[in-house]
């Protein structure tokens, strides 16, 4: 095993080092994210048609389930930290809510994406990340730029599509592990039963998996970083193929998920000094037709539904004394009957959530010369409803009634201007239910085959976000026990971005590559970039946040991946990542002169979002039954507000160690039949957050950096 060398301070030394280390992944058996051989991998994401990857006009970074098997990841959350230029990010100490950054943005600017269709609602996104079991999942196609012209609002930074299995034979597998985290088991198990025709026309797959793990306290101080969860994921996915040309697909999905964060876990959640607890059920699916009219056209159409029922309860008692036996008890502030106690306000706390969604999806594609034309339309309906309710389930308020339309009409030319060049030239019209005037947004990208071993490639692509309900205002924050939500401000406009990318692949023989080279530089102007500003006390004596439109942003990008396999026994990969995320004018972050205090901070940088990312991976195959890998994962300093202390902070640098082995072996002849054990460590040095808040006045939105501490992990499987 190689010796790391010293940690580099300054980021261009950050860069060089991770760029020539190459730390990483996969080999013969498991290919690597930054595949060598990527001639016979076909992709759907970038251009809305089957292309193989090498052949692809727009960059498309794809994960296989291999990769996913090897690092024992077991759902998404994980899985995409996988993938260079990706990070997934915690929001809230006390219930753990995350997001995935690409392209230097926020979570709210990428679309997540089940077999091309919008895979989570508005609440869906809140908790979906870790929702979604590895075992739906084939691969992960990631496209990275301004969507909006094939996928419509919210595809701003990205794309990412989670592409289902389509298994040849029957089969499956069933497999249970644990991750011990800070002596605290996370267990997990889960199966998939695989039913094929004999002729391969039609299939029956049924998944289902558990995680579930008691809360987990970093620091000692009583109050969770972990949240106690349960979630529980069934499914199935059919298809029909009658006839050569035709494929029906059948996609189901039920969730049951209870998570609760904070204290005084065996007690009811408004008697504890800070809760955040969910109980959410999560139904959603899809139906598509996939029809060859003739040799040269097809089309396919697509429903889809997404249907969340949640009851909450974000806040708690603060910092009353819940201990009979410390000073300052009084158990009438325990009571929720006694008016004007801290039991009356918290007993107010609870919440119920329904959140149903629609998807109707069409695409032709036409095949004329040396144009693929694509002709599509879209449309979507999201209704949300957010009541405040009693810790009986008595209504209060009506927080949210809100309902969301988008009808979107596209068009793309795929466009083969000589053998090695190639055009891609497409446009899309939305038109929002929260806009007066319909939305342009057109892309051009260019790939030209410069040799047979370099190929460049360049785009500029739009995106867009409608001035709708977002993740922020239906997960609540909690400032020592109080509610903090969102509103948007009246007339918010639409955001809009204007990407520009350009990059390269270059490698070293296109038939059997020994080294592989790619780097992509981006800028994204964005106009009336969505903003939230300072928490402040309403005249109702509730915390809130205002969503308001800034006046603009700019995002500059570099994202560099270098790969090398001497040998069928040896893979190492490498990538770095660099974004400067500004606002193009200050923002006030927080501001407390209006209750007496003379505290101003405002800021042209995006928060929780460093300038410096990295991912190394090496793997090492001694023989056909063994595999092992060594991964490192940086994350660079990036600002981070403490609304408590009313402080901007610089955070420190992170860099996260994974080790791990793999054992497998195989029964009987046909070699279907198969046992693994994995086993490994993820974050051997234990790098994370040491400024944890503490205490009941802890404010939960201050957190950072890798969301889980040193953990031991085994993982047993067997398929067949």
């Amino acid at each position: 095993m190689p010796t790391l060398p010293a940690v580099p301070r300054h980021p261009l030394a950050l860069g060089l080092a991770v760029a020539t280390l190459l730390p990483l992944p996969a080999l013969a058996a498991p290919p690597s994210p930054t595949e060598l051989d990527r001639v016979q991998v076909k992709v759907t994401t970038a251009t809305r048609t089957e292309r193989l990857l090498s052949d692809v006009p727009i960059r498309t970074e794809v994960l296989r389930q291999q990769d996913i098997a090897l690092r024992a990841a077991t759902d998404f959350s994980r899985a995409a930290e996988l993938i260079n230029g990706l990070r997934v990010e915690s929001n809230c100490q006390n219930c753990n809510t995350s997001e995935v950054q690409l392209l230097g943005l926020p979570g709210a600017y990428n679309q997540l994406l089940f077999d091309g269709i919008p895979l989570l609602s508005t609440l869906g996104s809140v908790y979906g990340l870790e929702q979604i079991p590895a075992g739906f999942v084939d691969r992960i196609e990631v496209v990275k730029g301004g969507g909006s012209a094939l996928y419509g609002p919210g595809a701003v930074a990205g794309v990412i599509n989670l592409i289902p299995p389509l298994p040849a034979r029957s089969g499956g597998h069933v497999q249970a592990g644990v991750d011990v985290l800070k002596g605290t088991p996370q267990k997990n198990v889960d199966a998939r039963v695989d039913l094929v025709a004999r002729n391969a026309d039609a299939g029956l797959s049924v998944v289902a998996q558990r995680n579930w793990n008691d809360g987990i306290d970093y620091n000692g101080d009583g109050y969770t970083e972990i949240t106690r969860k349960n979630l529980k994921v069934g499914g199935l996915q059919a298809w029909y193929a009658p006839n050569p040309g035709t494929r029906l697909r059948l996609d189901l999905q039920v969730t049951d998920e209870t998570r609760r964060g904070g204290n005084r876990l065996d007690q009811p959640e408004y008697l504890a000094n800070i809760a955040e607890s969910l109980d959410t059920t999560y139904r959603r699916g899809s139906l598509s037709w996939d029809q060859e009219i003739s040799a040269t056209a097809d089309f396919r159409l697509a429903y889809a539904f997404a249907d969340i029922d949640r009851d909450s309860f974000y806040g708690g008692l603060g910092d009353v004394v819940t201990d009979p036996r410390a000073p300052g008890y009084d158990p009438a502030q325990l009571d929720h009957d006694v008016p004007g106690s801290a039991a009356s306000r918290s007993w107010r706390q609870y919440g119920r959530t329904t959140n149903p969604l629609q998807y109707l999806d069409s695409q032709l594609n036409w095949r004329l010369g040396a144009h693929a034309l694509a002709f599509g339309v879209q449309y979507k309906h999201e209704a949300l409803r957010d009541d405040n309710r009693t810790g009986n389930g008595q209504r209060l308020a009506l927080l949210e009634d809100a309902r969301f339309r988008n009808l979107g009409a596209f068009v793309q030319d795929e466009w083969a201007l000589r053998e090695d060049v190639d055009l891609v030239l497409g446009a899309r019209v939305d038109k929002s239910s929260e806009l007066d005037n319909a939305v342009f947004s057109p892309r051009i990208a260019a790939a030209w085959q410069a040799t047979p071993r370099l190929k460049w490639r360049a785009g500029i692509s739009t995106g867009f976000r409608a001035p709708e309900i977002f993740v922020e205002d239906v997960h609540v924050d909690t400032l020592g026990g109080e509610q903090i939500r969102v509103r948007n401000r009246p007339g918010l406009k639409e955001e809009r971005a204007l990407t520009t990318l350009f990059g390269f692949d270059w490698r070293s023989d296109p038939a059997n590559p020994v080294w592989s080279w790619d780097a992509t530089a981006s800028y994204a102007r964005i106009r009336d970039t969505f903003a939230l500003g300072e928490i402040q006390r309403g005249d109702d004596g509730q915390l809130s946040q205002q969503r308001y439109n800034a006046s603009g942003s700019n995002v500059l990008g570099m994202e560099t991946n270098l790969g090398w396999q001497p040998s069928p026994q040896w893979r190492m990969t490498a990538g770095a990542s660099w974004y400067r995320s500004r606002f193009r004018e200050p923002q006030r972050l927080f501001d407390d002169t209006g209750d007496g205090g003379s505290t101003v901070i405002e800021s042209r940088d995006y928060l929780k979002t460093p300038r410096w990312t990295g991912l190394a991976q090496l793997t090492w195959l001694p023989v056909d039954a063994w595999e092992a890998f060594l991964a490192v994962r940086h994350t660079g300093r990036m600002q981070v507000l403490n609304n408590r202390l009313g402080e901007l902070h610089a955070t420190r640098t992170f860099w996260v160690t994974d080790l791990g082995a793999r054992w497998h072996h195989h029964l009987g002849a046909d070699a279907q039949q198969e046992v693994a054990v994995s086993a490994g460590v993820k974050n051997l040095f234990d790098q994370r957050q040491q400024d944890l808040e503490v205490g009941a006045l802890r404010d939960s939105d201050y957190v950072y950096g890798p969301r889980f501490a040193r953990s031991w992990y085994v993982n047993l499987r067997y398929a067949f």
